[in-house]
């Protein structure tokens, strides 16, 4: 749309028009935002004269009887410049889901297995019960591993996740079934797996669902909370929250802790930090709330026992939760909820500060009012805004674009990832490591989808993995706020949020215009640790190390004078803007190598090897 004299009109844009000269009061309402475009004149929000030419969908239009004038809403028609093409096949995946709807879809994600800091997928529910795994070559490229990760076909399969319980470094994955047992596979580090169920005592049969992993305790062991479908098929089994004991076994707390949910049906969860009080919080999502009587949870964690507070934080919903998006739409520094629904409509939860939620799925034009299943917030624009995806069972998939203008558009035809089968799952991840976020569907009865994300590649763009504190290695839990722009974007790093899927550990923000993020600020979970690093250059993959392991340049998990040779060494060669590598090295964050990263060294190594001459 093209607005004259006043330059370019935005791509979208809730206008009023006091059309005073081209309609008469009783002009015919059908034609005044004509889906075939037109030319008006008018008066702007803020009074000036504009002449438009454009495309419009109808909003609102509505006489006023104080004057002979007509009040037209009009919306720009959708407009993106999202593009997604699916390249499965082309790049080596190859994985047909059977019908897994009794246990409402099969679980997928984008995981790093071996190390090499690219993302390789796993998806199940195939007939035959094998569990794909996909090795990525590069470059979003893939070798097919099924058939020698030594992992038994998984006949029902449900949901899954992907942890490094152990704090070995990899990730160890857990398969969900379907009133079959759930496996826990230790990573052997080759695309090899060891089932370890029995050994960690993990041995749940019922009607499990999805799977998140969380340390709800502070100890940094991982926890895992899994759900189930209380009552299906007349089996009682409820939630369970399996504390990590740091030996390689589980105990079932969730009654003792007070999340066990009683006879809900519930179908995934999720922790995260609701009040931004250091510690991770967990909101449950319920099948069956439609009619009022099951609710969603959310319980608060009050160091390491949880006290149940959702009716004070409105966050009860009363649908049949589906789905469960995090992120912080409004740059408030709070994390907003997207919850999925049947056709009764959706819910986009606006956190209130740490307080409460505030339903503005009307505002934001969110409902849907589709039956919906996996849902998940990701910048794939890079504009700063997060957009959603929503996975539906009975109309083609939905995609929002964000903006700071709401109403907010549907754009998943225009952006070509309109799939229209039925859809449970999707996961998120940068897998040909390009700067943008692609996009893995399991569609049933047919081939997964990998929708490579082709949108133009105008905008800036960074990209943090941050290092844990063992024995959290991938730091699941740690909170980043990112400032660029004049605005601060929130993160965190979640493990198994999704419903039945996994996204990739990678923190990625979309920066617009902007080629240098002013200021990351990381909190590490459990110790509280903080680090604030300003100077960041954009369109680079950084990694962000915990301050205990700063300075350790040859990344033997030790901070000694052999790693003063290693930074003079990169100070003599390298001098001047980081490069990515060194990070480790840069003392005080600002993203250059210089004489006061030396001093900071030298400082922090000399109470450990005694006196060094400065």
């Amino acid at each position: 749309m093209v607005e004259h004299g006043s330059g370019r009109w935005p791509d979208r844009w809730l206008f009023e028009f006091w059309l005073t000269f081209l309609f008469p009061t009783g002009a015919s309402r059908s034609n005044l935002c004509s889906p075939a475009g037109f030319v008006v004149g008018g008066v702007g929000l803020n009074g000036e004269r504009r002449m438009l030419v454009g495309e419009f969908r109808p909003v609102v239009a509505v006489a006023m009887a104080s004057a002979p004038l007509v009040f037209v809403v009009c919306q720009a028609a959708s407009a993106t410049d999202l593009a997604f093409a699916d390249a499965a096949v082309s790049r080596g995946i190859f994985y047909i889901q059977g019908f897994p709807s009794a246990q409402f879809g099969a679980g997928q994600g984008f995981v790093d297995l071996d190390g090499d800091r690219d993302l390789d997928v796993v998806l199940t529910g195939a007939s035959n019960g094998l569990v794909g795994v996909y090795e990525n070559l590069g470059a979003g490229t893939f070798a097919n591993r099924t058939f020698s990760a030594g992992i038994a076909p998984l006949t029902a399969a449900s949901g899954f996740s992907a942890c490094d319980y152990d704090g070995d470094g990899d990730l160890d994955l857990y398969l969900g079934g379907w009133f079959v047992t759930n496996r826990l596979l230790r990573n052997n580090g080759n695309f090899t797996f060891t089932d370890v169920t029995a050994q960690a005592g993990l041995t749940l049969v019922g009607p499990t669902m999805a799977s998140t992993w969380g340390d709800y305790n502070g100890d940094n062991w991982i926890d895992l909370y899994v759900t189930t479908r209380t009552t299906t098929n007349g089996n009682m089994t409820a939630n369970k929250l399996y504390r990590n004991n740091g030996d390689g076994t589980f105990t079932d707390v969730a009654a003792a802790v007070g999340v066990d949910a009683g006879i809900d049906p519930s179908l995934l969860a999720a922790f995260f930090d609701f009040d931004r009080d250091g510690d991770d919080d967990l909101y449950v999502g319920t099948d069956k709330g439609s009619g009022g009587v099951w609710k969603n949870r959310l319980y608060r964690n009050d160091g390491g026992m949880f006290t149940e507070i959702t009716e004070a934080a409105n966050a009860e919903a009363y649908i049949d939760c589906m789905g469960i998006a995090i992120g912080d739409l409004n740059f408030d520094g709070y994390f907003d909820l997207y919850l999925t629904n049947v056709e009764a409509g959706n819910k986009l939860f606006m956190n209130d500060g740490g307080m409460g939620f505030i339903d503005a799925t009307a505002a934001a034009g969110m409902a849907r009012n589709v039956f919906s299943w996996a849902t998940v917030f990701a910048d794939f624009n890079n504009d700063m805004h997060l957009d959603t995806y929503i996975c539906h069972a009975s109309a083609p998939n939905a995609m929002f674009e964000g903006s700071a203008t709401w109403p907010l558009m549907e754009v998943a035809q225009a952006a070509g990832v309109a799939t229209t089968g039925t859809s449970y799952t999707a996961s998120v991840g940068d897998v040909d490591e390009d700067g943008d976020l692609d996009l893995l569907v399991g569609e049933v009865m047919s081939s997964s989808k990998l929708y490579i994300n082709d949108s133009p590649a105008g905008n800036h763009w960074s990209r943090l993995r941050v290092i844990g504190q063992w024995p959290n290695t991938h730091a699941v839990g740690a909170v980043l706020e990112v400032q660029a722009g004049g605005v601060t974007q929130l993160r965190e790093i979640h493990c198994g949020s999704n419903y039945k899927s996994m996204n990739e550990f990678e923190v990625h923000i979309g920066l617009g215009v902007e080629t240098v993020v002013d200021t990351v600020t990381v909190r590490w979970p459990a110790t509280g640790d903080t680090r604030v690093l300003t100077g960041v250059p954009a369109n680079i993959e950084w990694e962000i190390f915990p301050p205990e392991l700063m300075g350790d340049g040859n990344h033997d998990g030790r901070v000694n004078r052999m790693d003063l040779f290693v930074m003079l060494a990169a100070l003599r060669d390298n001098a001047g803007p980081l490069t990515p590598g060194l990070e480790v090295l840069d003392m005080n964050g600002d993203f250059v190598l210089d004489a006061t990263d030396v001093a900071i060294l030298t400082a922090k190594v000399r109470p450990i090897i005694g006196t060094i001459a400065p």
